[in-house]
């Protein structure tokens, strides 16, 4: 009879300590591999907040002296936009509620209504990304324009329950309109930022070990 150690025999040619070792690297390497995960997802917010607080420093300084068309570009709109059509639905919903509240900070809004307008966009948007459309320059056009007609209606509510002596169709042609097409055309500007900035974030994996 072959004399054995524990449960295991000598003859097996391994012992309880070297499998409590290679546990013990398993569990760590699965404690790096989350702990890389965690940093990627921190790295990934950190981009996110400084293409938002770029675009809103651009949106409230040199677009709201330029004017284009007569009116200041909705930057933050497409910025959530592309970034939920990028990042998902939840990361596009909270992220167009932080921007609602950052252009709110810096004078961008006048009244509180910007997360009923940003955080439904965002969330559609990333819904519609992941099931029913593919992620194209089309796609993103349509999706940016939709949301802009959108930015009609809040404008609007805006101007004609906060300015006394304002018509709808001043309010229209003057302020609503103007802004839709100023959004529009400059939308590109938010959508090539973030698309550069995350892409990195979305190699496949075998792509990122190799380096």
């Amino acid at each position: 009879m072959k004399q054995k150690t524990g449960a295991f025999d000598k003859g097996a040619g391994i012992s309880e300590r070297e499998i409590d070792l290679v546990k013990t690297k398993g569990e760590s390497l699965g404690k790096r591999i989350r702990m890389g995960i965690d940093g990627e997802k921190i790295l990934k917010a950190v981009v996110a907040a400084s293409l938002l607080i770029f675009f809103a420093l651009l949106q409230t300084t040199i677009f709201a002296r330029f004017r284009p068309f007569g009116a200041v570009p909705d930057l933050m709109l497409p910025l959530v936009i592309a970034v939920a059509m990028t990042e998902r639905e939840k990361f596009g919903a909270i992220f167009g509620l932080f921007a609602a509240f950052v252009i709110e900070a810096l004078g961008g809004a006048t009244v509180f209504v910007l997360p009923l307008l940003y955080m439904p966009a965002g969330y559609i948007c990333g819904i519609l990304a992941v099931h029913y459309f593919r992620d194209t320059f089309l796609v993103r056009a349509l999706f940016t324009a939709a949301a802009c007609a959108a930015h009609i209606f809040f404008t609007l509510f805006v101007l004609l329950s906060t300015v006394g002596g304002i018509g709808f169709g001043p309010a229209l042609t003057k302020a609503a309109f103007p802004e839709f097409l100023s959004s529009l055309v400059f939308s590109p500007l938010p959508h090539l930022a973030a698309y550069m900035a995350l892409k990195l974030f979305h190699r496949p994996r075998e792509e990122k070990v190799s380096e």
